[in-house]
């Protein structure tokens, strides 16, 4: 069904959806449910709605979005900062639901390009995951607090939480691989992911299932998505620094420690890594760099459906 271009911004929370269409002084309020999703598609065709914004909140907004999509819209998430950011252009100050829906639907309507919409494939394994990585978090926090443990028993019960942590972490990891390889078209993504150097079975998962914008952007454009781009900052005491921002957190987590294995073990970005030190470069800017070119090699072999041609030793 065509649509016009007019758009509409959704104020996701648990229980209820708060709506607004931008420009109109239409509102309304469904609930969050596959009902309420129902009713929300049928408003909004009936107002000429072509495009909808949603705000990110932790998974509330999933549903709804994979409804919209199903339904025929163009489908927008916002992280939360850049919603706040667009309010502080706007000096708008006053906050409730709808006005949160009116703030959404005028940040969309600035939005020049929409991304394609999401592989429901996808959205089951980037919620697995996000599993594997909290699990892996939790994992850390409890070894560090083990060694200051004293006491015998407390110890025993936090390694057997430990040990069941680490099978379900196995799991997870499994299952994911598992999914990935049980489709010809995303395997074959896979495999040219894992051809990179640094680049082990969950970090090309994590790029797979977090970046799936990789393969068909312009030259800058991943490093600028993932927040490994550097911006100039030339004011005052900053004068010739260049610093990095934003962009997707939990890829970039995965990025790094593939930039480390990297820049030890690849001669080419060795000799990259080691070229930069010589020009003084700080450790970190060292990683980052390379953090950069991996990124960017993972959308030029996606582009182009050859793997990585690993450089050979001088």
């Amino acid at each position: 069904m065509e649509f016009s271009r007019k758009i509409a911004g959704v104020d996701v929370g648990k229980s209820h959806l708060d709506v607004a269409v931008h420009g109109l002084e239409d509102l309304t309020r469904v609930s969050n449910t596959a009902a309420g999703h129902e009713e929300l598609a049928g408003w909004l065709k009936a107002r000429g709605v072509g495009r909808v914004g949603l705000e990110a909140t932790g998974g509330y907004e999933r549903a709804v979005r994979l409804a919209l999509e199903a339904a025929g819209f163009e489908v927008v998430v916002h992280q939360p900062l850049e919603v706040r950011r667009f309010a502080q252009l706007k000096r708008r100050r006053a906050k409730n639901d709808r006005l949160d829906a009116r703030l959404i639907a005028a940040a969309t309507a600035q939005v020049e390009a929409v991304r394609s919409a999401q592989d429901p494939r996808l959205a089951e394994l980037a919620e697995r995951m996000t599993a594997y990585e909290q699990i892996t978090d939790q994992l850390v926090e409890l070894k560090t607090f083990l060694e200051h443990v004293t006491l015998k028993d407390i110890g025993s019960a936090l390694r057997t939480q430990v040990r069941a942590l680490e099978a379900l972490k196995l799991r997870l990891a499994s299952q994911i691989l598992t999914a990935i390889k049980a489709h010809p078209d995303l395997l074959a993504r896979y495999r040219l992911l894992v051809s990179l150097p640094g680049v082990g079975p969950i970090v090309a998962a994590t790029l797979l299932i977090r970046m799936p914008e990789l393969g068909g952007m312009r030259r800058g454009q991943a490093a600028s998505l993932i927040g490994v781009a550097p911006f100039d900052r030339d004011s005052g005491q900053w004068k010739g620094l260049r610093f990095i921002s934003g962009g997707r957190a939990r890829p970039r987590r995965m990025l790094y420690l593939a930039a480390i294995v990297a820049k030890r073990f690849d001669p080419g970005l060795r000799a990259f890594g080691e070229t930069l030190r010589a020009r003084g470069k700080p450790p970190k800017v060292v990683t980052v760099a390379v953090m950069r070119k991996l990124i960017e090699a993972a959308n030029l072999v996606l582009q182009r459906g050859q793997p990585w041609v690993k450089a050979m030793p001088a």
